[in-house]
């Protein structure tokens, strides 16, 4: 996951600024945009395929054969395990804008996926004064999801090393489909169960953008440094643009 994070932070900053990244641009005849897209577009194929060298499995789909997890909160505690399930979409993405601003050294973007969404068989073991196992089929998806960000950095004055000063994601969801099976025998109250749920979601996402932010700066930021390590702007343009 983390060399995820490192090449999707390469290629925002790839189209970063001056002299020395004019002359290898200029020398390939490729202008800022063009590296961009075809770096996320090479992405994609990433996302498709996997990178072993990178230790980036294969992500669209991302499948998981079956994995279980416990939890303890309070009163509450369990477990749930998952069976054949599998991940889509990720790939499936489009690149509303993407902007650099030279002067304040920034990258804005807004990225939009038309559908993320998982199907699964679960199984759910909970006890909170009484016990409720619950198991069946699920799907879940995140329509029309909206990613809009911005990426601070700066560069050293002798060396040209890249520091990432900020990252600030801002998710907005469109709808949330839930269809979970056997939350309740009953049907009609299985069908409400699921809209709770898909309210529940799409309020948390689009009522907490700036928690997001926050929290995704503070986690990202001291990783995506510590993976760009002694990198200098001529060594992630080289990256981008195939040297490695």
């Amino acid at each position: 996951m983390k060399s995820i994070l490192l090449i999707g932070l390469i290629l925002a900053l790839g189209s970063c600024q001056g002299a020395e990244i004019a002359e290898p641009l200029s020398a390939q005849d490729r202008s800022f945009s063009s590296v961009i897209v075809d770096g996320l577009e090479a992405f994609r194929v990433v996302l498709q395929n996997g990178s072993p060298n990178h230790g980036i499995p294969v992500m669209a789909p991302m499948t998981v054969s079956q994995r279980s997890f416990d939890f303890s909160s309070g009163e509450f505690s369990g477990s749930i395990g998952v069976e054949d399930f599998t991940l889509e979409g990720l790939d499936q993405y489009e690149v509303v804008a993407m902007k650099m601003d030279l002067i304040r050294s920034r990258v804005t973007f807004e990225i939009n996926f038309k559908s993320v969404n998982f199907t699964t068989n679960y199984e759910v073991d909970m006890g909170s004064g009484y016990r409720i196992k619950r198991d069946g089929g699920a799907f879940f998806a995140l329509e029309d999801l909206n990613i809009q960000g911005r990426i601070s950095y700066s560069l050293g004055v002798f060396t040209s090393q890249l520091r990432v000063k900020d990252i600030l994601i801002y998710p907005s969801v469109g709808n949330v489909n839930s269809q979970i099976e056997n939350l309740s025998k009953y049907r009609i109250f299985n069908r409400k169960l699921n809209e709770v749920i898909e309210e529940f979601v799409t309020l948390t996402i689009n009522d907490n953008t700036d928690f997001v932010a926050s929290w995704v700066s503070e986690q990202a930021t001291p990783i995506c440094n510590d993976l760009i390590g002694d990198r200098t702007l001529s060594d992630i343009i080289a990256i981008i643009t195939g040297g490695n």
